[in-house]
């Protein structure tokens, strides 16, 4: 068995890929602050080569407290080949990056070994590029849809699919949800954590600033592109995973990718299992993926 029935049968098959190398930048003067940087990095790497990368939640915890507190200095990562990102010390992805000797790799793992050539792989929520950018490097006869509607972000993601000449990533600047429309957009301090308005909390003490977005379901998105074979899909919207999923039952019925979407409480995924048993898929264990987030997978 081959593709899509394989991926069935066998619940999702995670392909290795090479963890991306980290660079921090130097803080010039602050040489106890540098030291226990670079001591946590090689920590993290150690404890995801021992363990496979299944990181262990104690040992990421004890790393957190031994890490510095923000903000930190940027980290560059080279995601593969000669693509690298930056990423901001004062934003989560970047500690997180540190912690886990890569951002959420295990998932971009799983995602990778669902998609073959000449499929899609589409990135909700794409933030600065981190999934699209490692699927891209690594999947290069497959295209990538990264979806970012806030402005800003979707700029600077732009800018890193440009400086590392991935062609074949295309970028979608609109907010995916269950309707076409409009939609508000909070728009906290670290983009990582914008959220629909209602959908999510704020991170800070006070109210941030709201955006206007254009609004769209990834179906249309999907048909406006001619239905091309989608092979994996990610969903991390702060809140809002589920409104992305009900505008999408259609390509989902239809290309049976795999999914991986946050969910973060019992609750959280509880309501995932009601929206997609409905459109034929199960939540599936895979070692290694964090617990917040959930891997479905089509049933037979």
């Amino acid at each position: 068995m081959t593709g899509t029935l394989a991926r069935q049968a066998s619940g999702p098959v995670a392909g290795r890929l090479p963890r991306p190398a980290l660079r921090v930048q130097p803080e010039p003067g602050r040489w106890s602050r540098t030291a226990r940087l670079h001591l946590v990095k090689g920590a993290a790497a150690l404890h995801a080569t021992a363990t496979g990368g299944r990181l262990r939640p104690r040992v990421l915890a004890a790393l957190d407290r031994l890490l510095p507190p923000s903000p930190l200095p940027d980290v560059r990562a080279v995601l593969g080949g000669d693509i690298g990102l930056r990423l901001d010390g004062t934003g989560a992805l970047a500690r997180i990056a540190l912690l886990c000797a890569g951002y959420e790799h295990r998932e971009c793992e799983v995602l990778a070994g669902a998609v073959r050539p000449g499929g899609v792989f589409v990135d909700v929520g794409a933030n600065v590029g981190w999934f699209s950018m490692i699927l891209a490097a690594h999947r290069p006869s497959s295209t990538v849809w990264a979806v970012e509607p806030l402005p800003a972000t979707a700029d600077r993601l732009a800018e890193n699919i440009a400086a590392a000449e991935l062609a074949r990533v295309v970028i979608h600047r609109v907010l995916l949800g269950a309707a076409d429309g409009t939609a508000e957009l909070v728009a906290t301090v670290d983009p990582a954590f914008a959220h629909v308005s209602g959908a999510g909390r704020s991170r800070t003490g006070t109210q941030p600033a709201t955006v206007t977005c254009t609004a769209t379901t990834l179906d249309r998105l999907w048909e406006d592109a001619g239905r091309p074979r989608v092979d994996a899909v990610k969903v991390d919207v702060e809140g809002a995973e589920l409104e992305v999923l009900a505008g999408a039952g259609v390509l989902l019925r239809s290309c049976r990718p795999l999914l991986v979407v946050e969910a973060p409480t019992a609750a959280h995924r509880e309501a995932l299992d009601r929206a997609t048993e409905p459109m034929g898929y199960r939540r599936t264990a895979c070692p290694g993926v964090l617990a917040y987030n959930s891997v479905l997978v089509p049933v037979p």
